[in-house]
């Protein structure tokens, strides 16, 4: 089983994707989950974003361009908006589905909302069949991340896909946010419960605190990741699997040695587990 294997960009901090990069290869990672950013409004992590969903071709030709340098494909787009409950986010995230479409990308990874009444679940739902009509338009996977609101924990992500019973709208499993949005979650369990959803999956690690901003170096926390991959391998899932290395907060800025050094050791232990074994 050939299993795709990328990074996220963000675990390089405010350093973003053209630092990143260029790192990538030199510790077996062939495959990038490339942000698409709101323009305008200014990243988490603070880093300069290489595509916006107001970016021109030219942008386009400059991102590929960087990534054939570096032998690097593009495994999915992150194109989180905002809530898609607000009109004007689906039209943003309808301009980044053109983007990633473009790209020859067939899955995207963003947010499925809030809704705090049944009337607003009910806008909400209209709404992500919208996307999930335009992503299939484009031959592409619209999948949800493990954030606040109607995906937040495993018994919502289930309601949430029985409910809009679309085929191009499914799940991007996040082991660390699965522990960190839910009060006493097991990632295992979590998992097994939803498995038939899943068609991506950020690999985070967690001491497994409430609300515990701690996503450091895979292998440091107690997320079983060999468990997590025995899981997905039975249900036929090769990838992608994306990195995603966050830091801890109230910790000094790091440096971009000191961020690739995380990701580089991630990768070292995911291959003790058979992340990059071809069965």
């Amino acid at each position: 089983m050939n299993r795709t294997i990328a990074c996220f960009p963000n675990s390089y901090g405010r350093f973003g994707v053209e630092a990143a990069v260029p790192l990538l290869q030199d510790i077996g990672l062939r495959h990038i989950e490339l942000p698409i950013k709101n323009a305008g409004v200014p990243s988490f992590f603070g880093e300069e974003p290489v595509l916006t969903d107001a970016s021109s071709p030219d942008d386009l030709t400059r991102v590929r361009k960087l990534l054939a340098d570096h032998e690097l494909s593009i495994s999915s787009c992150n194109i989180t908006a905002g809530n898609p409950l607000d009109p004007k986010v689906v039209d943003a995230t309808c301009r980044k589905l053109d983007l990633a479409a473009e790209l020859g990308v067939t899955l995207v990874v963003a947010g499925a909302g809030e809704a705090e009444t049944d009337e607003d679940r009910a806008t909400l739902y209209r709404h992500l069949g919208r996307i999930g009509d335009y992503a299939s338009e484009r031959g592409i996977t619209y999948c949800f991340e493990t954030h606040p609101g109607i995906c937040q924990s495993a018994d919502g992500m289930l309601e949430t896909m029985r409910g809009l019973d679309h085929p191009h709208l499914r799940l991007n499993f996040d082991t660390g946010n699965v522990l960190y949005y839910n009060e006493g979650a097991d990632v295992i369990s979590s998992l097994e419960q939803v498995i038939e959803y899943v068609r991506h999956v950020h690999l985070k690690d967690s001491p497994g605190g409430y609300r515990d901003w701690t996503f450091t170096t895979l292998g440091t926390g107690i997320v079983d990741f060999r468990r997590v991959r025995e899981i997905l391998d039975d249900a036929g899932f090769t990838g992608p699997y994306s990195l995603e290395i966050e830091g801890i907060e109230g910790e000094a800025p790091l440096t971009l040695e000191q961020h690739h050094q995380r990701v580089a050791d991630s990768v070292t232990y995911l291959k003790t587990l058979g992340y990059f074994d071809a069965d």
